[in-house]
C-alpha cells in the first residue's frame, strides 16, 4: 500500500504540475512578495505631512522642522517654503496635515509655559494645525509630532522650575541654563528604547527594519497555504464524482483523499517558503521549514476531512471563501482581535502565525495537524461508500 500511495502522489503531483494555472498561482506568490517589496523600499508612506517654520534668529523651530523631516517610518514629514504653499497643498489633499512653527519658537515657548495664552500667536495655540479632517491616523501621527517637541518643553520646564527655586538665585541664569542644557544633553537616548523578542530563544527585532508594507506578509503567506488545501479538496471531489476513486478498496479511499489534497498543498507551502525567503521576514530555516510541513500538512488535513463531509461540489466552494475570509480576518495577518477562540482555533494559520517564537503554540499546530489528519483517515471509513 505504501508503493502504491507513493506512486498515486507522484501522479497526482505530476498531474498539478501540467497545469499551467497552478503554475501561474505558484509563481505569482514570489511575484507577489517581490513586488511588496519593491513597493516598500519607494514612496510607500500612509501619511504625507507638511511642516512650516517661520524664519527668526530662533533656530529651534528650524530644528524641530529638520528633525520631523529626517524622521523614517510610515509618516512623511516634508517642509515648506512658506505658510501660503503649505495651506495650499492641505487644501488641495497634496498634504494629509500640515504644522506651522511659529517664529521666536524658544520664548513662544516659554510664554506657553507660564500660561500667557494672550502672547500666542495662533489665537493662543503655540503651534498651529491644517487639515481637512481629524482621521485616526492623523491623530497617531501626532503623537509622533507631540515627541518631536516634547525634548525642548521639557529643558525649558526645567530651566524655568530652576530658576524659580531659591537654591539657584544667587546663581548666574546664563549659568543655570547651561548646566541644565548639558544635563539634558549628556541624558539624552537618540536610539530607540524598545526592541521586540518573543521570548528566550527569539531573536530581538528592530520594529523599524522592515517596512509597514511587508508586515501582513506571513500572514497571507500561511492563508494562501490554507487556500491552496481548499481548492485541492474540489480536485478531490471532481476527481471521485468521475469515478477514480472506483477502483479503491473502500478502507483505502481516504487514504488516497487525503493524498490528493496533500499533493497540491505541499506545492503550495513550498512557494510560500520560497516567499518568505525573499519577504525579508524569514528567520532560521531550522524555525521555519518545521512549521511550515505543520502548516501544510494541518491545511490538508482539514481540507480532506472537510472534502470528505461534504459531498457536494457546489456546497464545498460556498466553504472555500468563507473560510478564507475567516483566516483574514481571526488569525493575525493584518491585526489581532481578541475573543472568537473557538473559530480560531479551527483556522490552521491561526497556531501558525502565533507560534513563530512560541514553542508551546507550534505544538498546539502539531496536535492540530495530527488530529484533522486523523479524522480525515478515520471517520470516513465509518460512512457508507461511494
Amino acid at each position: 500500500m505504501i508503493k502504491n500511495g507513493l506512486t498515486w502522489y507522484l501522479l497526482l503531483t505530476k498531474r498539478m504540475l501540467k497545469k499551467p494555472s497552478f503554475w501561474a498561482v505558484l509563481l505569482l506568490v514570489p511575484a507577489m512578495v517581490f513586488g511588496m517589496g519593491l513597493a516598500s523600499g519607494g514612496d510607500s508612506h500612509i501619511l504625507r505631512i507638511g511642516v512650516f517654520a517661520e524664519e527668526s534668529d530662533d533656530p529651534m523651530g528650524g530644528r524641530i522642522a529638520d528633525e520631523l523631516e529626517d524622521m523614517e517610518g510610515v509618516v512623511e514629514y516634508v517642509r515648506f517654503d512658506s505658510e501660503e504653499e503649505l495651506r495650499r497643498a492641505v487644501s488641495l489633499s497634496e498634504a494629509d496635515a500640515g504644522y506651522l512653527l511659529p517664529a521666536d519658537m524658544t520664548s513662544m515657548m516659554k510664554a506657553w509655559l507660564s500660561g500667557r495664552e494672550e502672547e500666542l500667536p495662533y489665537e493662543g495655540h503655540l503651534i498651529a494645525v491644517l487639515a481637512n479632517e481629524d482621521t485616526v491616523q492623523l491623530q497617531l501621527a501626532r503623537e509622533q509630532f507631540f515627541s518631536a517637541i516634547y525634548p525642548y518643553l521639557s529643558e525649558l520646564t526645567a530651566e524655568q522650575f530652576a530658576l524659580g527655586q531659591d537654591e539657584f538665585s544667587g546663581m548666574d541664569e546664563e549659568y543655570v541654563r547651561q548646566r541644565i542644557s548639558g544635563l539634558y544633553e549628556e541624558e539624552r537616548v537618540e536610539e530607540s528604547i524598545f526592541r521586540f523578542a518573543y521570548g528566550a530563544d527569539a531573536p530581538s527585532e528592530d520594529p523599524g527594519r522592515n517596512s509597514y508594507l511587508m508586515t501582513p506578509v506571513r500572514g497571507l503567506l500561511s492563508v494562501f497555504v490554507f487556500f491552496t488545501a481548499l481548492a485541492m479538496g474540489m480536485y478531490v471531489i471532481k476527481d471521485r464524482k468521475n469515478g477514480m476513486y472506483h477502483w479503491v478498496r473502500y478502507g483505502r479511499t481516504p487514504v488516497y483523499c487525503w493524498l490528493g489534497v496533500l499533493s497540491g498543498t505541499v506545492l503550495g507551502g513550498a512557494a510560500a517558503y520560497i516567499g518568505l525567503l525573499i519577504s525579508g521576514t524569514f528567520t532560521e530555516w531550522w524555525r521555519e521549514l518545521p512549521r511550515m510541513a505543520l502548516l501544510v500538512l494541518g491545511a490538508a488535513g482539514f481540507s480532506a476531512l472537510l472534502c470528505q463531509m461534504v459531498r457536494n461540489m457546489a456546497v464545498y466552494g460556498a466553504f472555500l471563501p468563507v473560510l478564507v475570509l475567516l483566516s483574514a480576518v481571526f488569525c493575525p495577518v493584518f491585526a489581532s482581535f481578541q475573543g472568537m477562540e473557538p473559530v480560531k482555533w479551527l483556522l490552521p494559520p491561526y497556531f501558525y502565525l502565533n507560534g513563530l517564537y512560541s514553542v508551546r503554540i507550534t505544538c498546539y499546530l502539531g496536535l492540530y495537524a495530527l488530529a484533522v489528519n486523523a479524522a480525515a483517515l478515520i471517520l470516513p471509513r465509518r460512512r457508507r461508500p461511494l
